[in-house]
């Protein structure tokens, strides 16, 4: 039986500029300069050079708002590259995140860097989310470790959004069909 590699998924992207200046601390979205006429829909992962921004959650004809990881209702599938302890990053509100549902056993230090795992369907497989700040243990099954974003949302200018499907989200498209 002949065995297949699998093709590199291509990732095609739009570049977006937003105007109006940088997330407030009240909201945790940001408008982009691109929406359903340029083929944007809702979950499409938004990112910068530095990683990982956040999601579409509602695009419009000529405009989106995006929501930012850091938002206390945004979570993504998080993987320590170093050692691929996986886990759940989830937003504060502030401009930290938490990595949770990380086993005590697993093998989490100060530095490491977290990137996406996929598994959500929404983001590919090893964009970058931040660092490990701190790791605590909070109990016998999880630790409590925080994340320093790799990007500053402060200073953001522009971001690109990802317009082609993971490959979870295509089954899950293909399963509704």
């Amino acid at each position: 039986m002949e065995q297949r590699q699998q093709e590199p998924v291509a990732i095609v992207g739009m570049g977006c500029r937003f105007p109006g200046g940088a997330a407030s601390p009240e909201f945790r979205t940001i408008t982009i300069d691109k929406g359903t006429d340029d083929g944007l829909r809702t979950d499409m992962a938004v990112i910068a050079p530095a990683g990982v921004v956040g999601r579409v959650v509602m695009p419009s004809g000529r405009a989106a708002k995006v929501q930012l990881l850091v938002d206390r209702n945004a979570a993504a599938g998080a993987l320590v590259e170093r050692s691929r302890a996986q886990g759940v990053v989830k937003g504060v509100g502030e401009m930290r995140l938490e990595l949770e549902f990380v086993s005590e056993a697993a093998d989490v230090a100060v530095g490491d860097l977290v990137v996406t795992s996929g598994i959500e369907g929404i983001f590919p497989k090893g964009f970058t989310i931040g660092r490990v700040d701190t790791v605590e243990k909070s109990g016998p099954a999880y630790k409590r470790i925080t994340v320093m974003p790799a990007v500053d949302f402060s200073a953001l200018e522009e971001v690109l959004v990802v317009l082609t499907p993971t490959p979870a989200r295509e089954a899950a498209e293909e399963s509704h069909e």
